[in-house]
């Protein structure tokens, strides 16, 4: 089967490769390992970045998903507040109306009760 100094011999079934194609496989295999191993380190270092920013990712969506919670809460607390001011508010409006009509009748009797209209006092403290 020897065609040249360079062919690989077949011995009973066993592969006999000349010390040549040893040593390029082996300058091969070393190649090989200088270029993964280099791209290896990089993948791993990679895929550890990835699963930190999957983690952070998933507790900022954790954290947002509460604060929009909180937020809803929030909402539906000052509609319900707003709803029940469009109710109170008339009321209390009307007892504020009475209150202002209750002063504007006192201040009215307490005019008559000195005899002198409002404009006179204060053109009276105007003068002096």
């Amino acid at each position: 089967m020897e065609r040249s100094g360079r062919s690989i011999i077949n011995v009973e079934g066993q592969t006999n490769r000349p010390a040549w194609a040893d040593a390029y496989l082996g300058e091969l295999n070393e190649n090989i390992r200088s270029i993964v191993q280099p791209t290896h380190s990089l993948c791993m270092e990679l895929q550890c970045h990835l699963i930190g920013l999957e983690t952070k990712l998933a507790l900022t969506d954790r954290a947002i998903t509460e604060e929009l919670n909180i937020m809803r809460m929030e909402i539906i607390r000052i509609r319900e507040q707003l709803s029940q001011s469009v109710h109170t508010v008339p009321v209390q409006l009307q007892t504020l109306v009475g209150r202002v009509d209750n002063i504007e009748k006192h201040l009215a009797y307490v005019r008559d009760a000195l005899g002198q209209d409002l404009d006179e006092l204060e053109a009276t403290r105007d003068l002096n």
